[in-house]
């Protein structure tokens, strides 16, 4: 914001839109289009992944068998990584106590795998089999992390392949579950739009957001969210995006520019919200353990 005020210094950029007839020209309107693609893009690329990981959840609940683990991988491939592991452990050296636990619990979880590997097509040894593959994974990254087990460098890389190998058997979503949640949010921001602009265009500030507002906002918001994405991190868009407004509004005019009653319930709403779901989801686990 800094940059477009003292540097391109382009009228045309900080004019305050007045009325729906006031429309940008084409350069700023291509801009503004180009900006906002890129934060509903990386929007669905961080939403999605709550979306797909809690449909995911649900599936693999409800449809074990089918979920649990992805049936795409061949039984060869895993049995592969199973045994590259096992070598690397024989191989491992330690004198501590706690490393030889460590590898001996991960010989343990991998036979233990490997048994149930023939029979997980069966609804209750698929999810076994799903929990035994999750504690290989986990076991591999402790031993690992390890400063009491020397494994050499190429059987670090060895560990490293088996363990991505095993984790995309358990971390995936079908084609159409990552579909249906792409069209739900879709859906969802089409319906449910209208109350969320105008809040972030016109409320977190003492006056109407103008162009240049709006594009170091939303350059900023898909940055930020595209970086978490690329991180594995869960962020809130709404926050990032609501958080960016705000501080193009203050460097415009400084923080007088900005709407503190708004800022204040938004605030709380960020505070609020973690205690009131963990309450709710704590109730409800406790009404259906009391009554299922």
């Amino acid at each position: 914001m800094w940059f477009i005020i003292h540097v391109l210094k382009s009228k045309a950029l900080l004019h305050i839109p007045k009325g729906e007839n006031d429309t940008p020209p084409i350069l700023i309107r291509l801009l503004l289009i180009t900006t906002c693609t890129l934060v509903s893009f990386f929007h669905g690329s961080n939403d999605g992944q709550k979306g797909v990981g809690l449909l995911m959840l649900i599936l693999i609940a409800f449809l074990p068998a089918k979920f649990a683990v992805n049936h795409s991988i061949s039984d060869a491939t895993i049995l592969s990584s199973l045994n590259k592991t096992e070598l690397v452990m024989q191989r491992a050296t330690t004198s501590d106590a706690v490393g030889k636990g460590l590898i001996a619990k991960t010989d343990s979880a991998i036979e233990k795998t490997k048994v149930l590997l023939a029979d997980k097509k069966d609804t209750l040894k698929t999810y076994k089999f799903r929990q035994a593959i999750k504690s290989v994974s986990k076991d591999i990254t402790a031993v690992t992390g390890s400063k009491a087990i020397v494994i050499a460098a190429p059987d670090q890389a060895v560990l490293k392949s088996a363990s991505k190998d095993l984790t995309s058997l358990t971390d995936f979503a079908p084609v159409y579950v990552i579909a249906l949640i792409s069209i739900s949010l879709g859906i969802g921001t089409m319906v449910g739009w209208k109350r969320i602009v105008v809040t972030i265009g016109e409320k977190i500030g003492n006056e109407h957001l103008n162009y240049a507002q709006g594009a170091s906002a939303e350059i900023v918001a898909a940055a930020t969210i595209g970086i978490a994405s690329a991180s594995g991190l869960p962020v809130s868009t709404t926050h990032v995006l609501s958080s960016g407004i705000a501080g193009s509004m203050a460097a415009s005019g400084g923080t007088s520019n900005l709407n503190t009653a708004t800022l204040k319930n938004i605030g709380l709403a960020w505070i609020l919200t973690l205690p009131v779901a963990i309450t709710l989801a704590f109730l409800f686990f406790m009404l259906f353990h009391l009554f299922i």
